[in-house]
């Protein structure tokens, strides 16, 4: 089942017109750091020792005035080497006729394979010339180990699969283990051709794992985090250091029950995916204010610990004022 809320958080923008126009591409997505304005809704993992960035928005100073477009290639930044944001080195991937070009999209990450996955989640952007939104496939990116790699279409369009799935924008979800996992989320005018005239966002309840050995979806119980089982806007990450084929931590977001409402962090939800069960962390300690659309990262630390880090988006997007990083 499914539910209309109300598409706040977001400009009001009709629902547009399909087309068969074809649009310009924004080729480089890479700009010199003085005209650099700002990134944003990419996806972003790493692989060895780079991080690769792919889809989302860039803007750009071009003369007086500031260009918005989406972006096109996928990107990658040698972590081997001391930068800074002025001199940071991006390497520029062209994407293949019929990759997605998404913003709030994801890049799933087979470690055993070296091997990235995308196109299930995200929608089609608002800037510039404002594509209409691809058709829903997977998609996997094959690393070289240089700051390169290539792209190739997995599970094509017209696989009969999708006659029971639907892309959908703002869920939770994370990748790690052999699995990627999406939460809640929502369909909405931007997510795929099917629903470019709806007129609302519509939840879309329940946990989803993709399985990166079988190319497969399967749907799992998302009562664990909510009765509902829908919710958004908040983060996923992959622990793979706790448990047997390591943790998936929810934090964050909202449920869409009222809009100026966020989740706090005062309880973390953990999913585990060999039995598919759902467990609850009560937080301790300075907790940070619920918001939404907010950074999160982790890594291993000492004493077989783990370390996340919290930074928040700006207030404009979350109607809460936060400055600090937890």
């Amino acid at each position: 089942s499914s539910s209309v809320i109300p598409s706040f958080g977001r400009p009001v923008v009709p629902a547009k017109e399909p087309t068969s126009e074809l649009y310009k591409r924004q080729v480089p997505a890479v700009t010199t750091s003085e005209s650099f304005v700002r990134r944003a809704f990419q996806a972003s993992a790493v692989a060895g020792n780079y991080l690769y960035i792919d889809g989302g928005e860039i803007s750009y100073i071009l003369g007086d005035s500031v260009v918005n477009q989406y972006a096109s290639n996928t990107l990658s930044i040698d972590l081997s080497q001391d930068w800074v944001n002025s001199s940071v080195v991006f390497n520029s991937i062209t994407k293949p006729a019929g990759a997605p070009l998404l913003s709030d999209s994801s890049l799933w990450y087979d470690q055993d394979n070296d091997v990235f996955y995308s196109g299930f989640t995200g929608r089609s952007s608002l800037f510039g010339d404002q594509p209409d939104p691809p058709p829903i496939s997977v998609w996997s990116f094959k690393p070289d180990g240089a700051g390169g790699g290539s792209w190739k279409v997995d599970i094509s369009p017209d696989d009969p699969k999708w006659s029971r799935r639907t892309r959908t924008d703002w869920g939770y979800t994370a990748s790690g283990g052999g699995s990627a996992l999406v939460l809640g989320g929502v369909l909405n005018p931007w997510t795929t051709p099917a629903s470019m005239n709806v007129k609302e966002d519509v939840l879309v309840p329940g946990l989803i794992e993709f399985n990166m050995t079988k190319k497969g979806f399967y749907n799992s119980s998302a009562t664990g985090f909510n009765a509902k089982g829908v919710g958004g806007r908040g983060a996923m990450h992959y622990v793979p250091s706790f448990g047997p084929n390591g943790l998936f931590l929810v934090m964050g977001g909202t449920d869409f029950s009222d809009p100026d409402q966020n989740i706090g962090f005062d309880n973390i939800w953990v999913y585990e995916t060999l039995e598919n069960r759902w467990y609850n962390q009560t937080a301790t300690g300075s907790i940070p204010a619920g918001r939404r659309n907010f950074c999160l990262a982790g890594i291993a630390s000492t004493n077989e610990t783990y370390e996340m880090y919290e930074r928040s988006s700006p207030p404009e997007l979350q109607r809460v004022l936060t400055t600090n990083m937890f």
